[in-house]
């Protein structure tokens, strides 16, 4: 029976993409890697599915904030337009007033 091994998820600071990104050059350049950093690809792996899904979200999450801004930016317009209408409206029977 296989088991799964649970490791402990390691925070993502300047130190682990720099160490990430040395033991890429050290794979490209032929060096042979430890035994402690030989299943760095594995976890690279998982770690840039789960960045992409994190990425995916937050651009899926500025679009919706951007559209929700629109709407409101268009409301806004529209209530102004309403404003001007009626302060025309009211000036336009204003001066139909004054003239009987």
């Amino acid at each position: 029976v296989a088991r799964e091994c649970q490791k402990l998820k390691r925070e993502k600071d300047a130190a682990y993409h720099r160490e990430k990104m040395l033991l890429c050059k050290q794979e490209e350049a032929g060096i042979q890697l430890n035994a402690k950093h030989a299943d760095w690809r594995d976890d690279t792996d998982d770690d840039e599915l789960e960045d992409q899904e994190l990425e995916a979200h937050y651009m899926y999450m500025n679009v919706i904030t951007d559209s929700l801004d629109m709407s409101d930016d268009r409301e806004e317009i529209d209530q102004n337009d309403d404003d001007n209408d009626l302060a025309k409206e009211r000036e336009l029977l204003a001066s139909l007033i004054e003239k009987l």
